[in-house]
């Protein structure tokens, strides 16, 4: 597994929810309970099914509410890599020069990302990065374009630091005009080459309800490690 303890944190985005690695029932009952006792207000739970449902589902007990679905999310790690077929063009690093453009397709990625799932746009709740979280990101050199035979960038992938021996890919972001081309079965297959050449594990996360990027990171050797979902508790 890519888990390690602790089995709770917060996630990183507003409502800044509990995010909840896999526990027993009776952990996650007991979560809600010590979280309650508190007089913790707690809007939302975030987290690896089915224990995120558990705790949800008895937070809203204790306190009132219905359990309501945000978005449902799948954890992927890469197996063997699987080459797609070949595009022109290659990865380039980029660089702080490149804020500007970075920082707008980070923020397209969510709001283009919910489309594709039908949801509304800016529905998800998620991290939004400013112009000094772009600019570090940039500065640990693993933001990468894709870019064509033209010279022109057309598509964005980006992974964190090394964690434990494991990295995440994301965000993936291809500008609409430019989609259904290759450009992101390519760059992530590059990118995944290059973390697994550095020693460390690959994963990346999927929103379930957008087909076009689990079939692509399944046909690149992803596989799924664990099903997760961002609950929202509506009083």
């Amino acid at each position: 597994m890519l888990w390690s303890a602790p089995v709770c944190g917060l996630a990183p985005f507003a409502p800044y929810p509990p995010f909840l690695l896999p526990m027993p029932d009776e952990a996650a009952m007991a979560l809600a309970s010590a979280l309650h006792e508190r007089g913790e207000d707690v809007p939302a739970v975030n987290g690896a099914l089915p224990a995120v449902e558990t705790c949800a589902a008895e937070l809203a007990r204790l306190g009132g509410g219905q359990v309501e679905v945000a978005q449902h999310t799948r954890l992927h790690e890469l197996g063997e890599l699987v080459w797609p077929a070949p595009v022109p063009g290659g990865l380039q690093v980029a660089t702080e020069d490149d804020v500007g453009l970075v920082t707008e397709w980070f923020g397209a990625f969510m709001g283009d990302a919910d489309e594709q799932a039908g949801r509304p746009r800016g529905a998800s709740a998620h991290e939004v990065p400013d112009r000094a979280d772009v600019v570090r990101r940039l500065q640990t050199g693993r933001v990468w374009f894709w870019v064509d035979e033209a010279g022109e960038r057309v598509h964005l992938t980006a992974a964190n630091p090394p964690s434990f021996g494991v990295v995440r890919v994301g965000p993936v972001y291809t500008p609409p005009a430019q989609r259904g081309r290759g450009w992101a079965s390519n760059a992530v297959a590059e990118v995944s080459r290059r973390i697994q050449a550095e020693g460390a594990r690959v994963c990346l996360f999927t929103d379930q309800a957008n087909p076009t990027s689990n079939k692509i990171y399944a046909a690149l050797g992803y596989r799924p490690v664990v099903d997760m979902a961002n609950l929202v508790i509506v009083r």
